[in-house]
């Protein structure tokens, strides 16, 4: 599964906890504009964590 966090799109909270092996999370550009991004970075850490990659996306 490719989960995609941006300023105008997110997965549910829960989702990126349970990511693990063959899923990847992506950060958008702008997505560290968004009043909640904390709690994406540090869902997103235990994913990586079980086994998720990992892309981030400048520009």
């Amino acid at each position: 599964m490719i989960y995609r966090i941006g300023p105008g799109c997110a997965p549910a909270i829960g989702d990126l906890y349970r990511a693990g092996p063959g899923d990847t999370i992506v950060f958008l550009a702008g997505s560290r504009e968004r009043a909640d991004w904390l709690r994406f970075w540090q869902a997103a850490a235990v994913g990586v964590f079980r086994g998720a990659a990992l892309s981030v996306v400048t520009a």
